[in-house]
């Protein structure tokens, strides 16, 4: 098994290489996929991220989401506050109010209004590689895995996002990585909890 910097640089790169058509379908398949599941759930305060580095756009699905969305700012101390965004505008690349990039380049909500993460329903967790277990791979700073390790009290659903291509059969893990309870994906929805295969509507 390739360790994980290995991984990382393998998946990056095929993740970024999904482009034109193809990629176009399956951000819709995607979507149509988490909708379904964000509504079956009723999830309503939902932290969703801005694509970053090849990492699957939800502009469409922010659009049509019918509570909440709160995106991650990465604090100083380099633990994740979640601020208020307008599903509408939240990920726009013109120039919007109520954004910011942060050192990484990502996008941020300048909102001042903020939640902890136990009051959220849902975090949507862009993914570089994972396995149908549900363990993550990601870009390697911990952001997410600090910030579930962390909370107190309710924990909110972990829910990855990657393309399909994305998937390998096993990952290492480390003590500290936290497992996800979904996998959402274009060529299916993995309840990771349940340790199930990917469907394959």
């Amino acid at each position: 098994m390739l360790d994980k910097a290995a991984l990382r640089k393998a998946l990056r790169a095929r993740r970024k290489a999904l482009g034109g058509f193809d990629r176009f379908q399956a951000i819709r398949r995607l979507e149509a996929r988490l909708e379904r599941l964000t509504r079956g759930l009723s999830l309503r305060a939902v932290a969703a991220y801005c694509a970053f580095d090849g990492e699957p756009e939800l502009d469409g699905w922010l659009k049509r989401h019918r509570g909440q969305i709160w995106l991650p700012r990465v604090l100083p101390d380099r633990r994740l506050a979640f601020h208020h965004a307008d599903p509408l505008t939240a990920c726009s690349h013109r120039r919007m109010p109520r954004r910011r990039t942060n050192q990484f380049g990502i996008i941020e909500s300048d909102d001042p209004r903020r939640r902890g993460i136990n009051s959220l329903d849902a975090l949507l967790i862009p993914l570089v590689g994972f396995d149908a277990h549900g363990n993550r791979l990601g870009m390697g700073a911990g952001f997410y895995d600090r910030a579930l390790a962390k909370r107190h009290g309710r924990r909110p659903l972990a829910i990855g996002v990657a393309f399909g291509c994305q998937e390998v059969d096993s990952l290492p893990v480390d003590p500290w990585d936290q497992p996800l309870d979904y996998i959402v994906t274009d060529t299916g929805v993995i309840d990771a909890r349940q340790r199930t295969a990917p469907d394959s509507d």
